[in-house]
């Protein structure tokens, strides 16, 4: 049986000496006397989570300590040590004061002191569980609101006290909401408790993770050197969210949005704090993918502008602001048009043409992206029987697809009723993913992939090598192109890395029978280059940026034209 550790706080030591013997006696054995005549530190001791109990003979600093433990451990039971036993009225007062008992001297038999303790201890217990219980998620067995208030407050006092920082990490989950949809609520849970216990092995002994709401999460900090040191946890955090996990036999990949805050550097009390560290988190989701943000004084005037943002996206998608231009696909071989990637614009009436970088993570997390998506497609297939008319009916028109378009149950439905409507011929047709995408839902991505390329359309893998690359994808995915991210192309001839990836790419490619587009092509070394190396089609400014679709007859009678100079010089 574990020993219960008692502590006697009297300057009397004849009181440490009877209660000494009297604690041995006990059968089973089961006390631990420690003995201390005054408290120097009284708040420390207070909080002891290994003193149990405490008798106290009743002194001058009486009612101090026990107002003291009533704010700071009002658990812990005290019993205080008298020299005559009180009236009913007395007794009610100590009891009111914090005292759970109370002992008289001289009066000290064994059986009466050692049901006293037993029970004060006990009682301690079950209300320790019972606020255990109160303060903790159901679901996850991390602090829920009420608990995350408790130790955040408790942490800012010893901040205080102590001249230490405390830090907070806010955190979301981004694609829950998709996941609780696809793979239904206990799957659901299931990623929430997974993502917790990640986060929790990551944390110190003093730190806490509370679950504030369905996909948010709060992390207490205590004693954080500077900001650095909370970035760099928050980086752990961010890996263990991104690891891959599985959820009905498909592997699943989420991204999370973190924002943090320290007390006192940025805020004044328990809800400036929190606020902040909320501000922050909001905007790390602003920017796709998972991210880290410390609060600043400026993200006060950027989340306006996100609020501002908002406001007008809504705006757009109703007016119809959003638009499509294309951006050339150049075969390498011939010099002709091959292929066009169409590109969202927002024609804004104040600020003119904006690019989707500035916009599209904000329509994400509004969920606007479904529909602008699907009218994205209409436009697109409209656009290819245009270029049938034109006498370009090779030509392919590449669309980019959205985790949240492709997860949807409703997508390949939509997709073919917008075939059948508009006569588009599907197989000059192809969406255009990354590879960041499909690590998200992989089993589910490529059953959807299989459905939609029985309609005729083919895929392109957008962004390769640039993320957490796996060749599975390209043996095991219907992926008809493979797109040489940007990254890889800027430098070329001159950077012997850069060539060296770009002709591994391109050489895994040929021998796998799959396409290849170089992005980014800027200069005439580049094309060089990527044509000597066997590349298919390249697509960049040095041929063209993206041009709405009424500019692209005079863009291939230019072409031909350049052709034509080319072979005749």
């Amino acid at each position: 049986m574990d020993l219960r550790t008692v502590m006697v706080i009297s300057a009397n030591k004849t009181d440490h000496l009877v209660l000494s013997d009297c604690l041995d006696r006990a059968v089973p054995p089961r006390f631990r006397l420690v003995s201390s005549e005054e408290l120097e530190r009284p708040l420390e001791a207070l909080l002891d989570p290994d003193v149990d109990a405490i008798i106290m003979a009743v002194g001058p600093e009486t009612d101090y300590l026990l107002r003291l433990a009533q704010k700071h451990a009002p658990s812990l039971p005290i019993i205080l040590l008298l020299d005559n036993a009180p009236d009913s009225t007395a007794a009610a007062q100590l009891r009111e004061s914090g005292a759970q008992d109370h002992l008289v001297r001289g009066q000290l038999q064994d059986a009466l002191v050692h049901r006293i303790l037993d029970y004060s201890i006990e009682l301690k217990q079950a209300r320790t569980i019972i606020r255990e219980l109160s303060n903790r998620d159901v679901l996850t067995g991390a602090l829920n609101r009420v608990g995350f208030r408790a130790h955040l407050e408790r942490a800012m006092q010893r901040s205080q006290r102590y001249n230490f920082k405390t830090g907070l990490l806010y955190i979301n989950v981004d694609q829950f909401t998709s996941i609780n949809d696809h793979f239904g609520e206990l799957n659901g849970d299931l990623l929430i408790r997974s993502l917790c216990r990640r986060m929790a092995s990551k944390l110190r002994s003093s730190d806490s993770i509370a679950r504030l709401g369905g996909d948010e999460f709060a992390v207490v900090l205590e004693d954080v050197s500077s900001a650095a040191d909370m970035a760099r946890i928050a980086e752990k955090m961010l890996q263990a969210i991104a690891a891959p996990l599985s959820l009905d036999e498909q592997h699943v990949q989420v991204d999370a949005s973190i924002g943090g805050a320290l007390y006192p550097d940025d805020a004044a009390d328990f809800s400036e704090l929190v606020d902040h560290g909320r501000s922050a988190m909001q905007q790390a989701k602003s920017i796709l993918g998972s991210k880290f943000i410390p609060y600043s004084d400026r993200l006060q005037f950027d989340m306006a502008g996100i609020n501002t943002l908002a406001a007008e996206l809504r705006v757009a998608a109703r007016r119809n602001q959003f638009e499509l231009h294309y951006q050339p696909r150049i075969a390498l071989d011939t010099g002709q048009l091959a292929g066009l990637e169409a590109l969202l614009r927002w024609n804004h009436p104040d600020r003119g043409l904006i690019c989707p970088g500035e916009f599209i993570a904000e329509c994400e997390d509004m969920g606007l992206m479904k529909s602008i998506g699907h009218q994205v497609i209409q436009h697109a297939c409209c656009a290819l029987n245009w270029l049938a008319e034109q006498r370009l009916g090779d030509v392919v028109v590449a669309v980019n697809i959205s985790f949240s378009q492709i997860q949807d149950d409703r997508f390949v439905t939509a997709v073919k009723d917008t075939l059948e409507r508009t006569g588009a011929n599907p197989g000059r047709l192809e969406f255009e993913l990354t590879e960041t995408t499909i690590l998200k839902q992989p089993g589910a991505i490529k059953t959807r992939m299989d459905e939609l390329r029985l309609l005729g359309i083919r895929f392109s893998l957008d962004d390769f090598g640039t993320g957490f690359s796996q060749l599975t994808h390209l043996t095991e995915l219907p992926i008809a192109v493979l797109k040489v991210d940007a990254a890889f192309v800027r430098d070329l001839p001159h950077n012997p890395q850069q060539a060296a990836v770009c002709s591994l790419i391109i050489e895994m490619a040929r021998r796998l029978d799959i396409g290849v587009v170089a992005e980014g092509a800027e200069n005439h070394e580049q094309i060089e280059f990527l044509r000597n190396q066997g590349c298919q089609q390249v697509q960049g400014f040095y041929y063209s940026p993206a041009i709405p679709l009424q500019q692209l007859p005079r863009f291939v009678q230019e072409q031909r034209f350049k052709n034509h100079e080319r072979v005749l010089s």
